[in-house]
């Protein structure tokens, strides 16, 4: 399908040489200028006000909501925290945003791969994976931040919410009140007061400063365990090469690399850096075009196309970095590792472990790739809560709540269940007829982030205890939060097959988290935690603990499989996990052998997910082999998972049939890139054509 590329923000450019990249980018807002009247008020245009104010207009279409987000920086900036999971993809999807449109932005995020060092043998590890679910559900994504809130931004004001980059709320001199709020808002360029913008919400949006939070409460630490980040963006020198440092590496994955005092984790994304913004926001309304006619992926521009259509700049690097305990020990000689504190963090900690040293040396760092003096990052002391959240006027949404730690990407994943919520609660909370009709409307919400932060906290703890040994990661920590996290009771997404609508997305939301509020999980993570945390961080954990944690971890697991408590969709365990048998059981022996969901382009080396009906590259929009394009099921899916398929993938039931011939030869069953040669052949043999059509090339095989 073509759509005759329109070039409205370039010709308003061109048309007003003097126009800034602000004024530009606000140009795409229903009103000229700020109204002083609105329903909401949202202060910060980050990633979750915006997810707010889009969730918001969606899901209250009938009350034709009139927001307005005023964000203070000129456009969108670079911020940490790039991979997301497929909660996140679900929710994009129901708004109207799937993969097909948004890879053309972003990276692949096709599961979780772990390796956990051995303190005491350099070049051990073991290793965890666990796939993301069906691309045709829900592929997560790897963010540059500042295009995906580029993204947003478009995406909001094409719904009527008015997001105004380069204005601030003067925090001091507003009034929250049950009676109606008042913001004074100040356009940055000259400082000048442009409205006051009275309405009876207002969204602090504001992440971890808690512009409104703040005074409404001190900010609450976790006593006895916190954490530190330091990192920076690098380019790969040679991605391949990794895969011989550590075996099963994928870039289509977020890697982590564990070790007793944190983590490193390597993200693979697409980078649209130095792209002039009228041309991105051209090329972003291009492709939101296609989403709302439902363009098929194959008749999409690539990525790399869609660059050269608009004039715009993309290059692959990486996210790299580390999170690491603050009790961890630094040598007194610090300094000469490196010329600021975040670099010299860096250096200390790759160099004493062999393994990330032999894993950095395909790399080269980006200096100073966002501006000067933007070398190397560092936060410290990253966990905290938030101890009031609303109040008369009032709500705070993401990370304002309270943020953990980075790992499993709780900021946005599980911190969208409180943009999600709150927007679901904001028509009820503006109707409310008496103060205390208000507080009962939001008191769930307190509620909810009340607990939501602990949990997530005793899961970062739980988690960083087991890299204490090689064989607790696998075996306790990461097992329990997957399987967990993948059958939650009651509300699993897999089990919906990924097809919750927008109206249910937070109710299953704030039942996530990752399962840390199961009672099995918090009984396991409780254990390791009383056993493990005494523990002196610089020694090796007693053999007699890990065994000890291990039994008592299996002991819970056998009671609950016995049970049938976590039966997941299509959480089926051999085929989504890596070393873990049908019964998750621990099997050495099944290293490798685990479903197949992506593979790279042999043309361009991106990794792109897996469908029979996607031929074309999502980068470079190369044709590729058939057999490039399919799942590859370790274990055919069963009529129960098919016929949840079926409900958003109606052709899979022939794909399904089709791969259980080729399963039988276990030796093929991995899911190492290019396929074998003998996938072509028997395609071939079964009388498939190279066209387009997952349908034709079905109906011809069967």
């Amino acid at each position: 399908m073509f759509i005759l590329p329109k070039i409205t923000f370039r010709d308003l450019a061109a048309a007003n040489p003097n126009m800034t990249e602000t004024e530009i980018l606000n140009s795409g807002n229903v009103q000229t200028e700020p109204v002083a009247e609105n329903d909401v008020t949202i202060v910060g245009g980050g990633v979750h006000g915006l997810i707010y104010a889009i969730h918001a207009r969606k899901v209250h279409p009938e009350a034709n909501l009139k927001i307005s987000v005023f964000e203070k920086a000129p456009k969108p900036q670079w911020k940490i925290g790039e991979s997301t999971l497929p909660h996140f993809a679900q929710w994009t999807k129901s708004a109207g945003l799937p993969a097909e449109y948004l890879l053309r932005f972003f990276g692949l995020h096709n599961g979780l791969e772990f390796f956990y060092l051995d303190r005491e043998n350099p070049d051990s590890y073991t290793a965890f994976c666990n796939n993301g679910p069906p691309p045709f559900l829900a592929p997560g994504y790897q963010l540059q931040r500042s295009m995906s809130e580029l993204v947003f931004t478009v995406f909001a004001q094409r719904l009527g919410v008015n997001v105004w980059h380069g204005h601030a709320a003067d925090i001091q001199n507003t009034t929250l009140s049950k009676d109606g709020d008042s913001v004074p808002i100040v356009r940055q360029a000259d400082k000048a007061k442009s409205v006051v913008s009275k309405s009876p919400l207002v969204v602090d949006g504001t992440g971890r400063f808690r512009q409104y939070a703040s005074k409404a409460a001190r900010v609450k630490r976790f006593e006895n365990f916190n954490t530190d980040a330091f990192f920076g963006y690098f380019e790969a020198i040679n991605e391949d090469a990794i895969s011989e440092e550590l075996d099963g590496f994928e870039g289509g994955h977020t890697s982590h690399i564990c070790f007793p005092e944190g983590w490193m984790y390597l993200i693979r994304m697409i980078s649209w850096h130095e792209s002039p913004m009228a041309n991105l926001l051209d090329m972003i309304s291009y492709v939101l075009d296609h989403a709302e006619l439902g363009t098929p992926h194959d008749e999409m521009p690539s990525t790399y196309e869609l660059a050269e259509m608009f004039g715009c700049k993309t290059k692959w690097i990486w996210s790299i970095g580390y999170a690491t305990r603050d009790d961890t020990t630094y040598p007194a000689d610090l300094a000469s590792y490196g010329s600021s504190e975040g670099e010299r963090r860096f250096n200390f900690i790759t160099k004493k472990y062999k393994k990330l040293g032999d894993v950095m040396r395909h790399f080269a760092l980006l200096p100073d790739y966002h501006g000067p003096g933007t070398s190397w990052y560092i936060r410290k002391q990253l966990s905290y809560q938030s101890q009031i959240v609303s109040g008369p006027g009032w709500v705070t949404i993401g990370d304002g709540i309270g943020f953990t730690n980075p790992l499993l990407s709780p900021g946005i994943n599980a911190g969208m269940a409180s943009s999600t919520f709150a927007a679901e609660l904001t028509l009820a909370g503006i109707n409310a007829k008496s103060e205390e009709e208000r507080l009962a409307v939001w008191k769930r919400y307190d509620d909810y982030c009340a607990g939501a932060v602990p949990s997530l906290h005793l899961m970062n703890q739980f988690l960083y205890l087991t890299f204490m040994h090689p064989m607790l990661g696998p075996r306790v920590g990461f097992l329990w939060t997957i399987v967990i996290g993948h059958a939650l009771p009651k509300y699993s997404l897999p089990r919906s097959a990924f097809t919750i609508d927008l109206k249910n997305f937070a109710e299953y939301a704030i039942h996530w988290l990752w399962g840390s509020q199961v009672d099995d999980w918090v009984k396991v993570a409780e254990y390791t935690k009383a056993k493990l945390m005494p523990l002196n961080l610089d020694e090796p954990v007693p053999q007699e603990i890990v065994d000890d944690v291990i039994s008592f971890s299996e002991k819970v697991k056998d009671e609950a499989l016995a049970a049938g408590k976590y039966q997941g969709f299509p959480f089926r365990y051999e085929g989504e996990l890596r070393n873990f048998g049908p019964k998750l059981e621990w099997d050495e022996e099944k290293y490798r052998s685990q479903d197949r969901f992506h593979t790279q382009c042999r043309e361009c080396r991106t990794w792109i997910p897996c469908r029979g009906d996607w031929r074309k590259c999502t980068a470079c929009g190369v044709v590729r082999p058939f057999e490039d394009c399919e799942i590859m099921w370790n274990v055919p899916p069963d009529d129960y998972e098919l016929s949840k398929f079926a409900m958003v993938a109606p052709n899979l039931k022939s794909v399904g049939k089709v791969l259980e011939d080729w399963v039988k030869n276990r030796d093929m069953n991995c899911h190492c890139n290019p396929m074998p040669m003998e996938m072509g052949m028997m395609e071939k043999d079964m009388g498939m054509e190279k066209d387009m059509s997952m349908e034709n090339n079905m109906a011809k095989a069967m």
